[in-house]
Protein backbone atom coordinates (compact mmCIF):
# COMPACT_ATOMS: atom_id res chain seq x y z
CA UNK A 1 0.00 0.00 0.00
CA UNK A 2 2.90 2.31 0.80
CA UNK A 3 4.38 1.64 -2.65
CA UNK A 4 1.08 2.46 -4.35
CA UNK A 5 0.84 5.70 -2.38
CA UNK A 6 4.34 6.69 -3.52
CA UNK A 7 3.48 5.99 -7.15
CA UNK A 8 0.28 8.05 -7.04
CA UNK A 9 2.16 10.93 -5.43
CA UNK A 10 5.02 10.82 -7.97
CA UNK A 11 2.64 10.56 -10.94
CA UNK A 12 0.70 13.56 -9.62
CA UNK A 13 3.94 15.49 -9.32
CA UNK A 14 4.92 14.65 -12.91
CA UNK A 15 1.55 15.83 -14.18
CA UNK A 16 1.90 19.08 -12.23
CA UNK A 17 5.15 20.03 -13.99
CA UNK A 18 3.42 21.54 -17.05
CA UNK A 19 2.52 24.61 -15.00
CA UNK A 20 6.02 25.89 -15.80
CA UNK A 21 7.91 23.88 -18.43
CA UNK A 22 4.85 22.79 -20.39
CA UNK A 23 3.48 26.31 -20.58
CA UNK A 24 6.69 27.48 -22.27
CA UNK A 25 6.87 24.71 -24.83
CA UNK A 26 3.26 23.70 -25.28
CA UNK A 27 4.39 20.06 -25.04
CA UNK A 28 2.47 16.94 -24.17
CA UNK A 29 1.77 14.80 -21.11
CA UNK A 30 2.09 11.02 -21.37
CA UNK A 31 0.68 8.27 -19.15
CA UNK A 32 0.74 4.55 -19.76
CA UNK A 33 1.05 0.99 -18.53
CA UNK A 34 3.25 -1.95 -19.47
CA UNK A 35 4.12 -5.56 -18.76
CA UNK A 36 7.70 -6.31 -17.76
CA UNK A 37 10.09 -9.25 -17.56
CA UNK A 38 13.21 -8.89 -15.41
CA UNK A 39 16.38 -10.98 -15.35
CA UNK A 40 18.15 -10.25 -12.07
CA UNK A 41 21.91 -10.25 -11.64
CA UNK A 42 23.30 -13.66 -10.60
CA UNK A 43 24.76 -12.09 -7.45
CA UNK A 44 21.24 -11.34 -6.19
CA UNK A 45 20.17 -15.01 -6.33
CA UNK A 46 16.69 -14.12 -7.51
CA UNK A 47 14.88 -15.91 -10.30
CA UNK A 48 13.68 -14.06 -13.38
CA UNK A 49 10.18 -12.69 -12.93
CA UNK A 50 7.28 -11.15 -14.81
CA UNK A 51 5.36 -8.16 -13.55
CA UNK A 52 3.81 -4.90 -14.63
CA UNK A 53 3.89 -1.19 -14.06
CA UNK A 54 2.89 2.30 -15.08
CA UNK A 55 4.49 5.55 -16.19
CA UNK A 56 3.80 9.27 -16.29
CA UNK A 57 5.82 12.05 -17.89
CA UNK A 58 6.01 15.33 -19.74
CA UNK A 59 7.80 16.47 -22.89
CA UNK A 60 10.10 19.15 -21.48
CA UNK A 61 11.54 19.86 -24.95
CA UNK A 62 10.53 18.74 -28.38
CA UNK A 63 10.97 14.95 -28.55
CA UNK A 64 12.50 14.92 -25.02
CA UNK A 65 10.33 13.12 -22.47
CA UNK A 66 11.00 13.36 -18.72
CA UNK A 67 9.25 10.35 -17.24
CA UNK A 68 8.82 8.35 -14.06
CA UNK A 69 8.07 4.61 -14.00
CA UNK A 70 7.15 2.14 -11.31
CA UNK A 71 7.11 -1.61 -11.96
CA UNK A 72 6.26 -4.40 -9.53
CA UNK A 73 6.82 -8.18 -9.41
CA UNK A 74 6.74 -11.07 -6.94
CA UNK A 75 10.13 -12.76 -7.28
CA UNK A 76 11.15 -16.31 -6.32
CA UNK A 77 14.32 -16.62 -4.27
CA UNK A 78 16.91 -19.02 -5.68
CA UNK A 79 19.28 -19.10 -2.67
CA UNK A 80 19.13 -22.52 -0.91
CA UNK A 81 18.02 -22.68 2.69
CA UNK A 82 20.84 -22.44 5.24
CA UNK A 83 19.26 -24.56 7.95
CA UNK A 84 19.25 -21.59 10.28
CA UNK A 85 15.65 -20.47 10.49
CA UNK A 86 16.78 -16.99 11.59
CA UNK A 87 18.56 -16.46 8.30
CA UNK A 88 16.30 -18.38 5.95
CA UNK A 89 14.79 -16.35 3.14
CA UNK A 90 11.15 -16.29 2.29
CA UNK A 91 10.17 -18.14 -0.87
CA UNK A 92 9.31 -14.83 -2.52
CA UNK A 93 10.18 -11.17 -2.19
CA UNK A 94 8.23 -8.24 -3.61
CA UNK A 95 10.32 -6.10 -5.95
CA UNK A 96 9.40 -2.48 -6.78
CA UNK A 97 11.61 -0.70 -9.32
CA UNK A 98 11.42 3.09 -9.49
CA UNK A 99 12.90 4.69 -12.60
CA UNK A 100 13.40 8.37 -13.42
CA UNK A 101 14.80 9.15 -16.84
CA UNK A 102 15.02 11.54 -19.76
CA UNK A 103 14.06 9.80 -23.01
CA UNK A 104 14.69 11.08 -26.53
CA UNK A 105 12.14 10.14 -29.22
CA UNK A 106 14.15 10.03 -32.47
CA UNK A 107 11.84 9.94 -35.53
CA UNK A 108 12.50 7.04 -37.88
CA UNK A 109 9.32 7.54 -39.91
CA UNK A 110 5.86 9.07 -39.54
CA UNK A 111 4.76 6.24 -37.25
CA UNK A 112 7.94 4.87 -35.68
CA UNK A 113 10.35 6.49 -33.23
CA UNK A 114 13.56 5.22 -31.69
CA UNK A 115 13.62 5.61 -27.91
CA UNK A 116 16.92 6.26 -26.14
CA UNK A 117 16.83 7.13 -22.45
CA UNK A 118 18.98 7.37 -19.37
CA UNK A 119 18.52 8.25 -15.73
CA UNK A 120 18.38 6.80 -12.22
CA UNK A 121 16.58 3.74 -10.86
CA UNK A 122 15.98 2.52 -7.32
CA UNK A 123 15.21 -1.12 -6.48
CA UNK A 124 13.31 -1.73 -3.25
CA UNK A 125 12.03 -4.95 -1.66
CA UNK A 126 8.98 -5.04 0.56
CA UNK A 127 9.44 -8.26 2.54
CA UNK A 128 12.08 -9.66 4.88
CA UNK A 129 14.96 -11.16 2.89
CA UNK A 130 18.70 -11.76 3.05
CA UNK A 131 19.20 -11.50 -0.68
CA UNK A 132 18.91 -8.60 -3.12
CA UNK A 133 20.14 -5.21 -1.95
CA UNK A 134 17.93 -2.22 -1.69
CA UNK A 135 19.73 0.46 -3.62
CA UNK A 136 19.92 2.45 -6.81
CA UNK A 137 22.14 3.46 -9.67
CA UNK A 138 22.29 4.56 -13.32
CA UNK A 139 19.88 3.00 -15.78
CA UNK A 140 19.31 3.08 -19.51
CA UNK A 141 16.57 2.30 -22.02
CA UNK A 142 16.47 1.52 -25.75
CA UNK A 143 13.25 0.80 -27.61
CA UNK A 144 10.72 1.67 -30.28
CA UNK A 145 7.52 3.69 -30.20
CA UNK A 146 4.79 2.85 -32.72
CA UNK A 147 2.23 5.63 -33.21
CA UNK A 148 -1.20 4.04 -33.52
CA UNK A 149 -2.97 7.40 -33.82
CA UNK A 150 -2.46 11.00 -32.66
CA UNK A 151 -2.73 10.01 -28.98
CA UNK A 152 -2.18 6.28 -28.59
CA UNK A 153 1.20 4.62 -29.05
CA UNK A 154 2.75 1.22 -28.34
CA UNK A 155 6.18 1.02 -26.73
CA UNK A 156 8.62 -1.93 -26.76
CA UNK A 157 11.80 -1.46 -24.73
CA UNK A 158 14.85 -3.08 -23.22
CA UNK A 159 16.31 -1.72 -19.99
CA UNK A 160 19.44 -2.11 -17.92
CA UNK A 161 19.98 -1.01 -14.31
CA UNK A 162 23.24 -0.99 -12.35
CA UNK A 163 22.30 -1.40 -8.70
CA UNK A 164 24.62 -0.32 -5.92
CA UNK A 165 23.35 -1.56 -2.52
CA UNK A 166 22.40 1.02 0.04
CA UNK A 167 23.99 -1.20 2.74
CA UNK A 168 26.77 -3.60 1.72
CA UNK A 169 27.34 -4.93 5.24
CA UNK A 170 24.03 -6.73 5.75
CA UNK A 171 24.47 -10.05 7.56
CA UNK A 172 24.80 -12.96 7.01
CA UNK A 173 25.46 -12.15 3.32
CA UNK A 174 27.28 -9.12 2.01
CA UNK A 175 25.20 -7.56 -0.72
CA UNK A 176 26.97 -7.10 -4.06
CA UNK A 177 26.38 -4.73 -6.93
CA UNK A 178 24.80 -6.12 -10.08
CA UNK A 179 23.12 -5.34 -13.39
CA UNK A 180 19.43 -6.17 -13.82
CA UNK A 181 18.12 -6.51 -17.38
CA UNK A 182 14.52 -5.99 -18.37
CA UNK A 183 12.15 -6.18 -21.34
CA UNK A 184 8.84 -4.34 -21.31
CA UNK A 185 5.97 -3.57 -23.66
CA UNK A 186 2.84 -1.52 -23.24
CA UNK A 187 0.59 1.31 -24.36
CA UNK A 188 0.81 5.05 -23.72
CA UNK A 189 -1.67 7.91 -24.06
CA UNK A 190 -0.57 11.46 -24.85
CA UNK A 191 -2.52 14.61 -23.99
CA UNK A 192 -2.18 18.27 -25.07
CA UNK A 193 -0.43 17.19 -28.26
CA UNK A 194 -1.82 19.98 -30.41
CA UNK A 195 -0.07 23.32 -30.60
CA UNK A 196 -2.03 26.46 -29.93
CA UNK A 197 -3.24 28.34 -32.96
CA UNK A 198 -1.49 31.65 -33.65
CA UNK A 199 -2.12 34.54 -36.02
CA UNK A 200 0.57 33.09 -38.27
CA UNK A 201 -1.28 29.76 -38.35
CA UNK A 202 -4.46 31.56 -39.42
CA UNK A 203 -2.66 33.30 -42.28
CA UNK A 204 -1.04 30.12 -43.60
CA UNK A 205 -4.30 28.17 -43.45
CA UNK A 206 -5.96 30.96 -45.46
CA UNK A 207 -3.12 30.70 -47.96
CA UNK A 208 -3.77 26.96 -48.27
CA UNK A 209 -7.39 27.64 -49.19
CA UNK A 210 -6.35 30.24 -51.76
CA UNK A 211 -3.76 27.84 -53.16
CA UNK A 212 -6.49 25.36 -54.11
CA UNK A 213 -8.37 28.08 -55.99
CA UNK A 214 -5.34 29.52 -57.81
CA UNK A 215 -3.81 26.20 -58.79
CA UNK A 216 -2.87 25.55 -62.40
CA UNK A 217 -5.80 23.14 -62.67
CA UNK A 218 -8.37 25.95 -62.80
CA UNK A 219 -6.40 29.01 -63.86
CA UNK A 220 -4.21 29.50 -66.91
CA UNK A 221 -0.99 31.35 -66.12
CA UNK A 222 -1.59 33.96 -68.79
CA UNK A 223 -4.84 34.99 -67.09
CA UNK A 224 -3.16 35.61 -63.73
CA UNK A 225 -2.24 39.20 -63.05
CA UNK A 226 0.05 40.23 -60.21
CA UNK A 227 -0.45 43.85 -59.21
CA UNK A 228 0.93 46.14 -56.54
CA UNK A 229 -2.15 45.34 -54.50
CA UNK A 230 -1.37 41.61 -54.45
CA UNK A 231 -0.51 40.68 -50.86
CA UNK A 232 1.92 37.94 -51.91
CA UNK A 233 3.01 35.86 -54.94
CA UNK A 234 0.27 33.78 -56.51
CA UNK A 235 0.48 30.02 -55.90
CA UNK A 236 -0.06 28.21 -59.20
CA UNK A 237 0.77 24.68 -58.08
CA UNK A 238 1.87 22.46 -55.23
CA UNK A 239 3.46 19.02 -55.16
CA UNK A 240 3.91 16.71 -52.19
CA UNK A 241 6.64 14.31 -51.10
CA UNK A 242 7.07 11.10 -49.12
CA UNK A 243 8.55 11.29 -45.62
CA UNK A 244 12.23 12.29 -45.68
CA UNK A 245 12.31 12.12 -49.52
CA UNK A 246 12.92 14.61 -52.30
CA UNK A 247 12.03 12.38 -55.24
CA UNK A 248 9.44 13.71 -57.68
CA UNK A 249 6.43 11.37 -57.62
CA UNK A 250 4.37 10.47 -60.70
CA UNK A 251 1.50 12.56 -59.31
CA UNK A 252 3.83 15.54 -58.92
CA UNK A 253 5.10 15.16 -62.49
CA UNK A 254 1.55 15.59 -63.81
CA UNK A 255 1.31 18.98 -62.07
CA UNK A 256 4.81 20.08 -63.12
CA UNK A 257 4.15 19.05 -66.72
CA UNK A 258 1.12 21.39 -66.86
CA UNK A 259 3.10 24.24 -65.32
CA UNK A 260 6.05 23.77 -67.69
CA UNK A 261 3.71 23.63 -70.70
CA UNK A 262 2.23 27.00 -69.72
CA UNK A 263 5.67 28.54 -69.16
CA UNK A 264 7.08 27.54 -72.54
CA UNK A 265 4.04 29.07 -74.24
CA UNK A 266 5.19 32.28 -76.03
CA UNK A 267 2.47 34.32 -74.29
CA UNK A 268 4.20 33.66 -70.95
CA UNK A 269 7.78 34.20 -72.12
CA UNK A 270 8.39 36.93 -69.53
CA UNK A 271 6.98 35.01 -66.60
CA UNK A 272 9.22 33.88 -63.74
CA UNK A 273 8.54 31.64 -60.79
CA UNK A 274 9.80 30.70 -57.34
CA UNK A 275 9.72 27.11 -56.10
CA UNK A 276 9.83 26.80 -52.33
CA UNK A 277 10.60 23.55 -50.55
CA UNK A 278 8.80 22.81 -47.28
CA UNK A 279 8.97 19.98 -44.74
CA UNK A 280 7.07 18.66 -41.76
CA UNK A 281 8.31 19.32 -38.22
CA UNK A 282 10.12 15.99 -37.69
CA UNK A 283 13.88 16.48 -37.39
CA UNK A 284 16.20 19.39 -36.65
CA UNK A 285 15.86 22.82 -38.22
CA UNK A 286 19.18 22.49 -40.07
CA UNK A 287 18.24 19.09 -41.50
CA UNK A 288 14.85 20.33 -42.70
CA UNK A 289 16.39 23.43 -44.28
CA UNK A 290 18.53 21.13 -46.44
CA UNK A 291 15.66 18.74 -47.17
CA UNK A 292 13.44 21.64 -48.25
CA UNK A 293 16.18 22.93 -50.57
CA UNK A 294 16.67 19.45 -52.05
CA UNK A 295 12.95 19.26 -52.82
CA UNK A 296 12.97 22.69 -54.45
CA UNK A 297 16.07 21.81 -56.49
CA UNK A 298 14.44 18.60 -57.70
CA UNK A 299 11.30 20.46 -58.78
CA UNK A 300 13.40 23.09 -60.57
CA UNK A 301 15.48 20.44 -62.34
CA UNK A 302 12.33 18.71 -63.58
CA UNK A 303 10.86 21.96 -64.91
CA UNK A 304 14.14 22.75 -66.68
CA UNK A 305 14.12 19.26 -68.23
CA UNK A 306 10.70 20.14 -69.68
CA UNK A 307 11.97 23.25 -71.44
CA UNK A 308 11.64 26.05 -68.87
CA UNK A 309 14.77 28.25 -68.83
CA UNK A 310 16.75 27.83 -65.63
CA UNK A 311 17.09 31.61 -65.30
CA UNK A 312 13.31 31.91 -64.93
CA UNK A 313 13.19 29.72 -61.78
CA UNK A 314 14.38 30.54 -58.27
CA UNK A 315 14.63 27.56 -55.92
CA UNK A 316 14.56 28.25 -52.19
CA UNK A 317 13.73 26.53 -48.91
CA UNK A 318 11.44 27.34 -46.02
CA UNK A 319 12.32 24.17 -44.10
CA UNK A 320 9.71 23.54 -41.43
CA UNK A 321 9.03 27.23 -40.77
CA UNK A 322 5.89 27.65 -42.89
CA UNK A 323 3.39 24.84 -42.13
CA UNK A 324 -0.09 25.07 -43.63
CA UNK A 325 -1.48 22.20 -41.54
CA UNK A 326 -0.95 20.90 -37.99
CA UNK A 327 2.22 18.85 -37.56
CA UNK A 328 0.48 16.80 -34.87
CA UNK A 329 -1.34 14.50 -37.33
CA UNK A 330 -0.22 12.19 -40.13
CA UNK A 331 -2.36 14.05 -42.69
CA UNK A 332 -1.06 17.41 -41.49
CA UNK A 333 2.56 16.36 -41.79
CA UNK A 334 1.92 14.89 -45.25
CA UNK A 335 0.37 18.20 -46.36
CA UNK A 336 3.40 20.16 -45.11
CA UNK A 337 5.86 18.02 -47.09
CA UNK A 338 5.48 20.07 -50.25
CA UNK A 339 6.95 22.40 -52.85
CA UNK A 340 4.94 25.49 -53.71
CA UNK A 341 5.28 26.95 -57.22
CA UNK A 342 4.53 30.67 -57.25
CA UNK A 343 4.40 33.32 -59.97
CA UNK A 344 6.72 36.20 -59.13
CA UNK A 345 5.75 38.57 -61.97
Amino acid sequence: MRTLTKFVFSASLALALPASAFAQRQGAIEVGGFGRFTKFADTLQLKSAAGGGGRAGIYVWKNWLAEMELSYADVDVSRPRTGNIGYDTLNKVSDALWSYRLTYNAPLSDRVKLLIGGGYSYDSYGRVRVVAPRGGGPSGLVGLRFLLNDRLSARIEGTGTYITPANKNTKPYARATGVNLGAQAGLSLSFFTRERATKHDTVTITTAGRMMHDTIYVTRIDTVRITAKSPEPIVIGAINFAFNKSDITPEAKVILDKISASFVDPTNASRTMTVTGNTDAIGSERYNEKLGQDRADQAKAYLVSKGVAESRIIARTAGKKDPIAPNTTDNGRATNRRVLIMLTN
